[in-house]
């Protein structure tokens, strides 16, 4: 398992491969849904978990088709994730160029239409043709190889049309970005495609009272993730230009190694501080003690006397002074430590300037903006 809660199932050019917990939800309704629809037909189930399955395989090749047109620009992919409404590959930080950002998003689409035209060329070389009425497969009770990669290659052409709806941040809704961008700020062209991606939403929704709940979910989804994907695109370009020093906390709470639990009892309850750097006699940084980790010891009722030595995380990570803090950003993401190092060459010699945590890069953006905001204020 990993820190948002997926199952790690493979590991393709180097990029690990999750099931997110709520995908397992979808393979109950789908069991539960086939099951009623035939009666109880058990094979009728295997089956539809069959295409599930080729289709899951089908996402993912999706997915990496985006992480490797990515990767031709040197951006790395930290993970592909499947959840319910789809696969997400978490790529490590946004396109410098709009037609780098175009590419990669047609990448996934392109993936797919691969996939129908091998089965096609695959079922015609075969003596079979393909039956475009959608209706016939769905409603079979018998399953065979032709009517299989059928379905699948009719499921492939829906995933890549689908996707590329103009609906932000769907793959359609990139390349809109993408071509905005060539004419606008990124920033701004972002918030548009996010008003259409969110108006799209809303047609999802709408159609979807018709009679069908899943693009009431998707419409839901689509709408949510616009608007995060529109914030988040605001805070990098708040955090471009930015780095470690400019936001380092120079005043941070401190522990000694040889100092019990009850220390830092007294110490979470007497101040503000979430997290504790941990030190030796020599005041070198041993390792952390987070909020979490301390309850988590109070829970498996360790004694208040224990030595925070055997509770503390002996990880400590590290970063220069002229690190991008988005790339700070994304290390505790990743690492899931409370805070990092921060740290610049005195004479030749490795300084602590201070500590970087989320709760102070929020702190950084909410300050930053403001000064912009009363910047344009004033300007205007």
């Amino acid at each position: 398992m990993r820190g948002g809660g997926g199952l790690r199932v493979a590991t393709i050019g180097g990029i690990p491969i999750y099931i997110h917990w709520s995908f397992w939800l979808l393979i109950v309704w789908i069991v539960i849904s086939a099951f009623w629809y035939s009666g109880g037909d058990w094979a009728f189930v295997g089956w539809r978990l069959m295409l599930v399955a080729g289709l899951v395989v089908s996402v993912i090749i999706h997915e990496l088709g985006h992480a490797f047109a990515a990767a031709a620009f040197h951006i790395p992919t930290r993970d592909i994730t499947m959840y319910p409404f789809g696969g997400v590959a978490s790529i490590e930080k946004l396109p410098e160029k709009p037609i780098q950002e175009l590419i990669i998003a047609i990448a996934g689409p392109l993936t797919n239409f691969l996939i129908t035209g091998v089965i096609t060329a695959g079922l015609f070389l075969s003596g079979s043709f393909l039956n475009v009425d959608p209706a016939y497969y769905f409603g079979l009770r018998q399953l065979t190889v032709r009517d299989y990669f059928t379905q699948l290659a009719q499921l492939n052409l829906l995933l890549a049309v689908f996707n590329l709806i103009p609906a932000f941040p769907m793959d359609g809704g990139r390349v809109l970005r993408a071509f905005l961008a060539m004419q606008l700020p990124y920033a701004k062209a972002t918030k548009i495609a996010a008003v259409v991606g969110q108006v799209f939403a809303v047609i999802f929704a709408l159609v979807g009272l018709m009679g069908n709940p899943v693009l009431i979910l998707i419409g839901f989804f689509v709408f949510v993730a616009a608007e995060n994907e529109k914030k988040a695109v605001e805070g990098q370009m708040t955090l471009k230009g930015v780095y470690a020093k400019d936001a380092v906390m120079v005043e941070y709470p401190v522990l000694p190694a040889t100092a019990p639990l009850q220390a830092a009892v007294e110490a979470l309850l007497g101040s503000q501080a979430r997290s504790f750097l941990i030190v030796d006699p020599e005041g070198r940084p041993v390792g952390t003690l987070s909020r979490e980790k301390l309850i988590k010891a109070l829970h498996e009722r360790a004694p208040l006397t224990t030595p925070i030595t055997e509770v503390m995380d002996e990880r400590l990570i590290t970063v220069e002074a002229h690190t991008p803090l988005m790339e700070v950003m994304h290390i505790l993401q990743d690492e899931g430590v409370p805070f990092v190092l921060v740290t610049a060459k005195r004479e030749g010699k490795p300084v602590i300037l201070g500590l970087i945590d989320a709760e102070n890069i929020a702190e950084y953006l909410l300050i930053k903006k403001a000064q912009e905001a009363f910047a344009v204020s004033t300007n205007s």
